[in-house]
């Protein structure tokens, strides 16, 4: 049986003549027909800003694009791999090529006093003097409280024939590191270039007796040792020093200059040859192998390969260009020797035997004007040497152009 049970009343619902929806949308077109209005009596000043945001969004939909298009980025060159490359072959005495790694990687590692130190070194045995001295100056850029660096570039400084100014550098690399024997040795290589080989002896003597296997410290005494015409003494060092550091090029080649000096051309030979195996454009060893073969052993067929390829490789070492003019000249090629002369002369030569050969040569060709150009000022320069090298030669030639030419300098003189 079911029970029904009765709904309950719930009377007539009206409809409200004015809903909730009609009025909000009454209010919203009240305020879209206000915002018209409004727009439309400041239209000056607001068409700039709806302008700047139309722009700002196509700028962002532009920006977006670009990006979506845009290649991934590639990741930089990790350099450990080639500090390795270059380590080993710094270690094996294979200067030239670790530099140029070096020199390929430093971009990438600013802070490696160390990095821009060997940079330096490798530079200096290249010969590329003011090249060095601006590696070390990134390096001490690259930290100014490192006393390494001060003293690498006191040193490249004092390569450079800046010895004045190496002296300050390597002066301030002692204050920042009094115990660093290289700052000291490198300190007493200044010195013996400014012409203090006792202030030298001592500052050495004391690196030594504080640290007996400083390579740097031997080297610097048997600099001292040789500018005392101490040969014997000087060579013992600089062997010593390359036992300890048998990777740098720069003191065999020290060696080998002693050992020509003293007439052993063949051990000379042997340790340029250790050079250049390793190092086959460094400019200073063949340069000494091109000299040994012209004015020692009369061969400037061989000199001629060994001193085309120095200046082929490095055309800025005046040493080699002068030494080609000297096998050229041999040859019987006196245009090109006379050209090989006057080159070491733009490059800066200031040695007295480079203005002579250049003027002979140029007597030789019969160019007696010319010749006069570099034979004059030759004079001088060798009348200010000390002692004064090489004026009985030039005059002995400059007669052929102009016989009444010592008289009247002699007279001008006095």
């Amino acid at each position: 049986m079911q029970i029904r049970t009765p709904k309950k009343y719930r009377g007539v619902q009206r409809r409200s003549v004015i809903g909730c929806r009609r009025i909000a949308f009454f209010l919203l077109m009240l305020a879209l027909i206000a915002a018209g209005i409004g727009i439309a009596l400041n239209r000056a000043t607001l068409a700039p800003i709806v302008q700047a945001v139309v722009f700002d969004f196509i700028r962002q939909l532009e920006e977006s694009a670009a990006t979506m298009a845009a290649p991934a980025p590639t990741p930089s060159p990790d350099p450990r791999n080639s500090l390795v490359e270059a380590n080993n072959y710094w270690l094996s005495g294979a200067l030239d090529q670790a530099t140029d790694i070096y020199l390929e990687v430093a971009d990438a590692m600013p802070n490696s006093v160390e990095i821009f130190r060997r940079i330096a070194i490798g530079l200096i045995n290249e010969s590329r003097y003011d090249e060095a001295v601006a590696y070390g100056a990134r390096a001490i850029s690259a930290d100014p409280f490192n006393a390494d660096a001060w003293a690498i570039t006191a040193w490249a400084l004092d390569w450079n024939q800046s010895a004045l100014d190496a002296l300050a550098y390597a002066m301030h690399a002692l204050k920042l590191a009094p115990d660093s024997s290289r700052a000291s040795a490198y300190l007493a290589e200044v010195y013996n270039s400014l012409g203090q080989p006792e202030r030298a002896a001592l500052l050495v003597d004391d690196l030594l007796e504080a640290d007996p296997d400083s390579a740097e410290g031997i080297r610097a005494r048997g600099l001292i040792r040789w500018t005392r015409n101490d040969f014997a003494g000087a060579l013992d060092d600089f062997k010593t020093a390359y036992r300890l550091a048998d990777n740098m090029n720069l003191i065999a080649i020290d060696i080998a200059i002693i050992e020509k000096d003293l007439g052993n051309f063949e051990t000379a030979k042997d340790f340029l040859q250790q050079v250049v195996d390793a190092n086959p454009y460094n400019p200073r060893a063949l340069f000494r192998l091109g000299e040994i073969a012209v004015s020692f052993e009369g061969n400037p067929a061989q000199a001629l390969r060994y001193l085309q390829d120095c200046v082929d490789l490095n055309p800025s070492y005046l040493y080699c260009h002068f030494m080609l003019g000297r096998a050229q000249e041999r040859l019987g090629s006196i245009e090109e020797a006379a050209a090989s002369f006057e080159k070491a002369i733009e490059l800066g030569s200031d040695n007295p035997q480079h203005y002579y050969w250049a003027g002979y040569s140029q007597i030789l060709l019969g160019n007696c004007a010319r010749a006069m150009a570099y034979l004059e000022p030759g004079l001088r320069l060798a009348l200010r040497s000390n002692p004064p090298r090489f004026a009985a030669d030039i005059e002995a030639v400059i007669t052929d152009c102009d016989p009444a030419f010592i008289g009247r300098a002699a007279s001008e003189g006095g």
